[in-house]
């Protein structure tokens, strides 16, 4: 067996052991992505009152956001937090694998957990309201652009800050996606500043490319595509660093 062969093996073994470590989890983040999505297009349309297919739209497609921000910006970091702190990954250090063996471990099997969510809202927003869902190259990789990035975040988020203020934070972020950001419903309802502050943060344009890739709602430039990017780049960094620094 060649170098290639073994680091596939041994990175083969950490996704298996990892799987294993979230088997009680995968379940139950199923059902609630299902029942999220239902929860965020039904529940709002009829707290919003919402008559015409531009909103209706809006809460289809914000669904499938809150569902990928709900696991990769709340769940993600909560769990990953929690092991942290009872040294799961101090036992990993130990094993002969590389940090970024141990942090792409995590990205697969988190990301395999967001696609019951994306499923559950494409399947609502085409037989539910009758949306035009357009899959393909070019938004297979937007939404994998999308769930890397935004798991890398909360993998940041997880990594740097004490295990008591993880859950505030990210319940941080899933009130402002669902309230006070144009995630559910269009940008013209807030104010102008806002507009602005949020170019700068990857929800808003996740969910932009959500609307321009999968259902052709709107059009989106490439600062969007770069405001993600540099998230990713930033939380990988910041996740590898914190993972090779020693106690």
């Amino acid at each position: 067996m060649n170098n290639s062969q073994k680091r596939l093996s041994k990175f083969g073994g950490l996704v298996k052991w990892s799987l294993l470590r979230h088997r009680f989890y995968i379940p139950v983040f199923v059902v609630v992505q299902i029942i999220l999505s239902f929860a965020v297009i039904y529940g709002f349309l009829f707290i919003t009152n919402s008559t015409n297919q531009a909103e209706k739209s809006y809460l289809c497609t914000g669904a499938m956001a809150i569902n990928v921000i709900a696991v990769t910006c709340v769940l993600a970091p909560q769990i990953v937090s929690e092991a942290k702190q009872n040294g799961v990954y101090e036992y990993q250090k130990t094993l002969p694998v590389s940090r970024v063996e141990i942090l792409l471990s995590d990205l697969l099997i988190w990301g395999l957990l967001c696609l019951p969510g994306i499923l559950s809202s494409i399947l609502i927003s085409k037989f539910g309201f009758g949306l035009d869902v357009s899959i393909g190259i070019n938004s297979i990789l937007s939404v994998l652009l999308i769930i890397f990035s935004l798991l890398l975040v909360g993998f940041a988020i997880a990594y740097i800050l004490p295990t008591n203020v993880v859950p505030l934070v990210t319940q941080l972020i899933m009130i402002g996606g669902l309230m006070f950001s144009p995630i559910i419903y269009a940008a013209d309802r807030l104010p102008s500043w806002t507009i602005t502050l949020y170019k700068y943060f990857p929800f808003v344009p996740a969910s932009q490319i959500i609307r321009s890739s999968i259902f052709r709602l709107e059009y989106v430039d490439s600062k969007n595509f770069s405001t993600l990017i540099v998230w990713a780049c930033f939380g990988f960094f910041v996740s590898l660093i914190t993972l090779s620094r020693r106690k």
